[in-house]
């Protein structure tokens, strides 16, 4: 298992593809921080980088 921490955007192209993509959005949408800012079409970006059978999960206030 990898897991690549950063700029999705920006790494997931080139690390791809992935059996699975777990990603955890900004609740209610909030991106009030600086560092948290929409990424234009970010479930196509991420449908890209996955292979055929692969699995893309969204979760909601995940935590260890």
């Amino acid at each position: 298992m990898t897991l690549l921490t950063g700029d999705s955007a920006l790494l997931m192209p080139w690390h791809g593809p992935y059996d699975m993509i777990l990603v955890d959005p900004p609740p209610y949408g909030d991106t009030s921080l600086a560092w948290d800012r929409r990424v234009a079409d970010w479930p196509g970006k991420a449908h890209a980088a996955l292979r055929l059978r692969g699995q893309f999960l969204i979760g909601e206030g995940i935590s260890p």
